[in-house]
């Protein structure tokens, strides 16, 4: 079924934000409670090697989250519609080539939208699945107030060279990350507000959001081992909560290590605004298995 002009509108406005156009989403099809779209591979959205960033993955999952979610939306302007939730599982990676992210709405609810969605190549593998809970009222929410976090030990001397090859892949420059902190068991990443990973309303884009944590989780892994040839590594899964808008401010990830179990490290990260204010946080569950 075709959604309304209303949802229609919202949809296509999801799709027109300028990080997805930075991206280079494309919608294949949009009906009620359903998305599909497609997105083309290029360098800038990739680490080293070509392989896709696991940020960006995410945020394809986030946007067809986020358009399904839409495309049910009755509500007319001005409304808050924002997701309160991302919970990504990879299974792949996807390497010089394009995916395709779909998402079904499985409830909708008064203000609460539940969203299923998949990830996969353009040949087919399956490369990631995700449920999106997604909010719509009528009304802005009240701001933030403003919350500490531990930084842990400042940086002690240059930055290591695999601390600094990680934070130069391409995705990551191109979103203009900068990492100010990589030292036993954390990372602090900072991501300006530039023009390209912001919203419809100025504030950073959700998917730029998730893309910050997963880079921030997998740097604060990466902080516990020495790098070895033949390492073999990848995210497993994340979980993002997102609490406020970022109101058009640069975003400041904090992340630490707070366990493992030999490959595996469970990683929790906080962004915040400059001045304190939450934006989001989650958790990050990193693989990186040594060689014997």
């Amino acid at each position: 079924m075709p959604p309304s002009d209303n949802t229609r509108d919202l949809a296509d406005a999801a799709l027109d934000e300028p990080y997805c156009r930075f991206l280079g989403v494309r919608a294949l099809n949009v009906e009620s409670g359903s998305a599909r779209l497609e997105l083309p591979y290029r360098d800038e959205i990739s680490n080293p090697g070509r392989q896709v960033h696991g940020g960006v993955m995410s945020s394809m999952l986030g946007v067809a989250g986020r358009v399904a979610a839409l495309s049910v939306c009755e509500l007319a302007a001005p409304l808050s519609a924002a997701s309160v939730e991302i919970n990504v599982t990879y299974l792949s990676s996807a390497v010089g080539e394009g995916m395709i992210a779909e998402g079904q709405v499985a409830r909708r609810g008064k203000e609460l939208t539940h969203v299923r969605c998949s990830l996969a190549s353009a040949a087919g593998k399956a490369l990631a699945s995700a449920m999106v809970v997604f909010r719509t009222v009528p009304s802005e929410d009240p701001p933030p107030a403003a919350v500490t976090v531990e930084r842990g030990p400042a940086q002690q001397g240059e930055m290591p060279s695999i601390a600094r090859a990680l934070s130069s892949a391409p995705f990551i420059s191109a979103l203009g990350i900068r990492l100010d902190r990589f030292i036993g068991g954390r990372s602090e990443l900072t991501m300006p507000a530039g023009d390209h990973v912001r919203a419809s309303d100025g504030s950073l884009h959700e998917g730029a959001l998730g893309a910050l944590i997963d880079t921030a989780g997998a740097l604060a892994a990466w902080s516990n081992v020495r790098p070895k040839p033949g390492m073999k590594v990848s995210t497993v899964s994340i979980d993002v909560n997102f609490c406020s808008s970022s109101a058009g401010k640069d975003a400041i990830a904090y992340a630490h290590t707070v366990g493992r179990r030999r490959e595996i490290f469970f990683n929790r990260v906080d962004v915040l605004t400059p001045d304190n204010l939450p934006i989001a946080f989650g958790s990050v569950i990193y693989r990186i298995v040594l060689p014997d």
